[in-house]
């Protein structure tokens, strides 16, 4: 089973692990420089712990009062969990920007750390407003698997991300930039529920594709229809793709 949840000590032993090699030895001074650069490595890594901390008392006060009202607990609202992980994607994102500076690559661990935080977000009631780095690491591991049951386990993690999309994100203004996240998000759900050989994963997505990426459908059910005959799914597989390009494929259809 692939788990990408959020564990504060897992992901803080990751994290630490990843970036030690950069981050100094000796503490700053005060008044220094570095101990005024925000993007250092060790400011970074001092509010990533902060992040952490914060994100791990929100699990353990939701664990607490999951059965009771919201409301009258005082439990975090949307808008913080959003600003909270968006926070903790930020300074990810710089330190994965320092050590490319350092090595001329991105550090695929770093990366994929994005996940479980999209994660937390998306399991808390929260928005996700960038999404590029779940985005490249969700692509990654799609490339990657190829255990059925592993593909259906990231099929639903990548429709967890989709969900939690904010509508800046969903409106899909940029349709000129086909690298853009949104649609490669939306077309490796396709993809990899289609790899699961799961008709009812394979049904969600496609519907999602339709509703998110309209445009790109059509095209995609037909090159379905043609993966069908190279690579030869099975018969309930074969079903759906000639199903949803019936329904979708024309020139008539999805306007």
């Amino acid at each position: 089973m692939m788990d990408f949840s959020f564990n504060a000590n897992t992901f803080r032993d990751m994290f630490h692990n990843s970036v030690a090699e950069y981050v100094e030895d000796t503490v700053p001074d005060a008044g220094s420089d570095d101990a005024r650069d925000v993007n250092s490595p060790r400011n970074l890594m001092a509010a990533m712990d902060q992040a952490i901390d914060v994100m791990a008392r929100a699990d353990a006060d939701y664990a607490v009062k999951k059965d009771m009202s919201a409301e009258s607990m005082g439990m975090l609202e949307e808008k913080d969990i959003s600003k909270i992980g968006q926070y903790a994607l930020e300074l990810l994102e710089a330190m994965v920007a320092h050590v490319q500076n350092k090595t001329g690559e991105q550090d695929r661990t770093l990366l994929r750390l994005s996940l479980p935080v999209s994660l937390w977000v998306a399991r808390h009631g929260g928005k996700l407003s960038q999404i590029d780095m779940p985005v490249n690491s969700l692509a990654g591991y799609a490339n990657e698997v190829v255990e059925l049951h592993m593909l259906a386990d990231l099929a639903a993690v990548i429709r967890e991300v989709i969900d939690a999309c904010d509508e800046d994100i969903r409106r899909d203004v940029e349709q000129t930039n086909m690298m853009r996240p949104w649609r490669i998000l939306n077309l490796n759900y396709g993809i990899v529920a289609t790899r699961s050989h799961q008709p009812e994963l394979i049904e969600q997505a496609y519907d999602a594709l339709v509703k998110n990426l309209p445009h790109d459908a059509r095209q995609f059910f037909r090159e379905g229809m043609q993966q069908m005959d190279i690579i030869g799914y099975p018969d309930e597989v074969r079903e759906v793709v000639e199903r949803y390009n019936n329904m979708w494929g024309s020139e008539s259809s999805l306007h």
